[in-house]
């Protein structure tokens, strides 16, 4: 269920945590990562000590780290936010992890070409309809947020209109 606010007078918050399929991939990754150092290190029965195998030191040691970044992120899980903020006429993209891994991106509401909601067809249940915002510079679409009706799509995109017009939303 998407969960729009407001977050006072001229900003719209759209968050989106990891879902339990993303968390479960992203759980076997960091286990099939923290493989490599146990198969390159522990497994073949050699002294690890020597100059031979500092490249695979290197290599389990990136392995494992790689896995243990991967494994947090499963366990304790990502949350997305998506920040309309009428002040300062901005998107702003914010990727954050309980453990200290984020990331963000920022568009200017001018680079906003167009909003748009894509009907998804799902095998198993109802049809979900995606906001998504067509960004000048992004890679591609920029998804806002995903709802199970559309009148709940076409309400958020009524909002984020009114805002970045200047308009009161209501």
């Amino acid at each position: 269920m998407p969960l729009v606010e407001s977050a006072g007078h001229g900003k719209l918050v759209f968050h989106q945590p990891l879902g339990p399929v993303a968390r479960l991939f992203l759980i076997a990754g960091g286990a099939l990562a923290l493989s490599a150092p146990h198969e390159l290190l522990i497994r073949p029965g050699v002294p690890l000590l020597q100059w031979g195998m500092l490249p695979f030191w290197f290599i389990g040691l990136l392995a494992g780290l790689l896995g243990a970044v991967l494994l947090l992120a499963g366990i304790l899980g990502l949350t997305r936010t998506v920040t309309f903020n009428a002040a300062a006429r901005e998107l702003r993209v914010d990727g954050n992890g309980s453990f200290g891994i984020g990331w963000s991106e920022r568009y200017t509401f001018s680079d906003i070409l167009e909003l748009d909601i894509v009907k998804h067809e799902q095998s198993e249940g109802p049809p979900r309809f995606i906001l998504q915002a067509v960004v000048a510079g992004a890679k591609g679409p920029l998804e806002i947020d995903t709802f199970a009706n559309e009148q709940d799509a076409i309400a958020a995109e009524a909002k984020i209109q009114a805002l970045m017009l200047g308009e009161e939303a209501s």
